[in-house]
């Protein structure tokens, strides 16, 4: 039980997958410490809970339904406080392992209609509106009503929602809150406390219809006997950053991105919003990809912008001259200012400004370094 308590302070979830699978006892561990909101390991036990559940996934498929499904029937036939926090449990559950509890979203979002689960069903479905929209867009009409609760935690958890949410790229148009309320709303100063990634944050109602979440995640990839490490940024309305190199300082690099660009946003390691890029950078790297088919979220000027969507023409196996750039977007004399803009490109690789060249051929100019933008065309002329 130490060990266990230590892991979860310390959110240590590669010792947890070995605890998880060196020892059948721990989901009942974890599920046994829910049963009392108190302390400040609740909120880790609840994280642990779903991620030891999609640890349990991987050794035994539908271990996370069964789950789910053991908490609805707590709600069911339990009395007192020992089925309250079964709504923070299911969210988690359900947000580690949306593929397979998805099917769950209505009759999760059905628990709202009792007092004393609206925090813990709203902090799930602001989780599963980061890690799988997907499942959260049918709910407008459950959600809805807490946009104007008298409580400001519920209040503002409601607002964060529709805000992930109305960006969405297969939104309905459900999701946009109308004009009265928005406007009201904006003015709301009301601090709200919401728990994300072994934090508390209180942000203002106001600021959180502006704010944004960006998850980011971070993978190897061999190409012969090169490794490569890549991190990828996702907001709700794309892919908007790749950075190549180590982690730590592709995290780093990717906050002092977001202070310029996306300064009201949370920046959360999240692998779930980021699977689809990288699985087609793996496909990519082993060869057997050619186009990417993501949805992107570039920021920067119209100038670069123009660019970058430019760029984004070049085939694979194929390069473009910066002169070339400058004459295909109607400037003929501005190589300079396509280098810089070739230069400042977020979305490396899937923008494909590895294929600029000099005018004679020469590797230069690549901000991941010109190591990096060899082995890139090396790759592309296999």
């Amino acid at each position: 039980m130490e060990r266990l308590d230590n892991i979860l302070l310390n959110r240590d979830w590669q010792a947890l997958k070995e605890l998880e699978w060196g020892n059948k006892k721990t989901l009942r561990l974890l599920m046994n410490k829910l049963y009392l909101k108190d302390g400040q390991l609740f909120w880790p036990r609840v994280e642990a809970l779903g991620i030891a559940a999609a640890f349990e996934e991987k050794h035994k498929k539908d271990a996370s339904v069964e789950l789910v499904r053991r908490y609805f029937w707590s709600l069911n036939e339990e009395s007192g406080g020992n089925a309250w926090n079964a709504a923070e449990a299911i969210g988690s559950i359900m947000a580690y392992n949306p593929k397979e509890c998805g099917h769950f979203n209505w009759m999760y979002a059905n628990l709202l209609d009792d007092e004393n689960l609206q925090a813990g069903v709203l902090w799930g479905l602001l989780n599963l509106a980061i890690n799988a929209p997907e499942i959260v867009e049918p709910l407008w009409e459950k959600v809805r009503p807490f946009l104007e609760a008298e409580n400001p935690d519920l209040r503002g958890l409601a607002v964060w929602i529709v805000t992930l949410m109305k960006d969405y790229p297969a939104k309905k148009e459900s999701w946009e809150i109308e004009a009265r309320l928005a406007a009201r709303l904006a003015q709301d100063k009301s601090l709200a406390e919401i728990y994300l990634e072994g934090k508390y944050y209180q942000f203002p109602i106001a600021e959180l219809l502006k704010k944004e979440v960006l998850a980011f995640s971070t993978r190897k990839f061999k190409q012969g006997d090169f490794i490569w490490e890549v991190t990828t940024a996702t907001s709700p309305k794309g892919l908007c950053w790749v950075g190549l190199g180590l982690g730590a300082k592709n995290e780093a690099e990717l906050r002092k991105w977001a202070q310029k660009h996306g300064s009201q946003a949370l920046i959360l390691p999240r692998d779930l919003p980021n699977q689809n890029v990288m699985n087609q950078l793996a496909e990519y790297f082993n060869g057997s990809r050619k186009e990417f088919t993501l949805t992107l979220n570039p920021r920067g000027t119209d100038f670069q912008l123009k660019v970058w969507e430019e760029l984004r023409q070049i085939p694979y196996g194929e390069t473009r001259s910066y002169s070339e750039i400058a004459k295909r977007i109607g400037n003929p004399k501005g190589q300079r200012a396509v280098g810089m803009a070739n230069n400042k490109n977020p979305i490396g690789i899937i923008i494909p400004c590895h294929r600029v060249v000099g005018k004679n051929g020469d590797l230069v100019g690549y901000a991941g370094g010109l190591e990096y933008k060899e082995r890139l065309l090396a790759l592309e002329a296999l």
